[in-house]
């Protein structure tokens, strides 16, 4: 992100006026791993840095690293829960908070990370995500079932009209819940979501997709036969890749056989880890899956009760 020279001196002057040298120079190795403070700003071991020489070095390094918020955040979680059991009273973090709303970030509570404020951008990476870190997400994985013989029955331009309401359907559904299209081909793609109540956001993102799509296929679809889909949902660590032919790891591999071969026609299934996470209010209306050796799992379809 790119940090205004006001807020770098802010949080300058929030450092040099709460904290020691000593404990600048361990915040600054919770995010570096090892660092020299008088290496970087050229006071000899025998002279004692003064707090603003230091917190001046220690944040134009953070900076230049791409490590702002993270240490942004580490200031937020020694004013609120303190380090080593010692809490320090971190002036300015209100005007900090708020200069960074300026920039189009906001403070997740329960992840305890900054992410763009989805009112004002959507970027894939939530404006916050680094190459190569792994972070825990949740996966939203739909598919088109019997797509070669969809191309083949139908019309070039009633396909091409179906694959659009479908990928501006998902799409739409899933970035109103703060999610993201990681990866898409014509039949279908990945989702993606972060941050907290990952779970039943992405849950209830799946069941609106279906419940879209049977409304969809009574009144607007021009196919010969209904659109038919299946939806996996699933959650697990995964490492973060901008390219979308990058991603891979366990869990993507693991949402992608749960829609492929557990997954019904016009369904979404539902993993065991993921519905730990849910709201009892979702669960109840899933139906349990039996462990076939990949897991118990839960599933969801449109039912009409006489």
């Amino acid at each position: 992100m790119n940090v205004s020279g006001r807020l770098q001196r802010v949080v300058e002057r929030a450092l040099a006026e709460s904290i020691d040298v000593h404990t600048m120079t361990t915040l600054a190795r919770r995010l570096f791993g090892s660092y020299d403070l008088n290496e970087r700003t050229g006071f000899p071991k025998s002279l004692v840095i003064p707090n603003k020489n230091a917190a001046g070095q220690i944040v134009r390094d953070i900076r230049e690293k791409g490590l702002f918020l993270d240490f942004v955040t580490l200031l937020i979680e020694i004013h609120e829960v303190g380090l080593k059991g010692r809490k320090y009273r971190i002036p300015y973090l209100r005007e900090i908070v708020n200069e960074l709303k300026k920039e189009g970030l906001v403070f997740d509570e329960a992840t305890r990370m900054f992410f763009e404020d989805p009112g004002l951008r959507k970027s894939r990476d939530w404006g916050v995500l680094r190459e190569g870190l792994e972070y825990f997400f949740t996966f939203l994985r739909v598919d088109i079932v019997g797509n070669t013989d969809l191309v083949r029955r139908n019309s070039s331009e009633a396909v091409q009209n179906t694959y659009e309401y479908l990928r501006g359907n998902v799409q739409g559904t899933v970035e109103r819940r703060n999610g993201r299209i990681w990866n898409w081909e014509g039949d279908g793609g990945l989702a993606v979501f972060h941050f907290s109540n990952m779970e039943n956001r992405a849950a209830l993102c799946a069941m609106e997709i279906l419940n879209e799509l049977y409304i969809y296929n009574l009144t607007q679809c021009e196919l010969n036969d209904p659109l038919s889909v299946r939806i996996a949902v699933h959650c697990g660590p995964c490492e973060y890749r901008k390219c979308p032919d990058e991603l891979n790891g366990e869990t993507i591999k693991s949402v992608n056989e749960l829609e492929s071969k557990r997954t019904k026609t016009n369904a979404i299934t539902f993993s065991g880890i993921l519905c730990r996470g849910l709201s009892p209010i979702i669960v109840e209306r899933l139906e349990r899956v039996s462990d076939d050796g990949y897991g118990v799992c839960y599933s969801y379809e449109i039912r009409w009760e006489n």
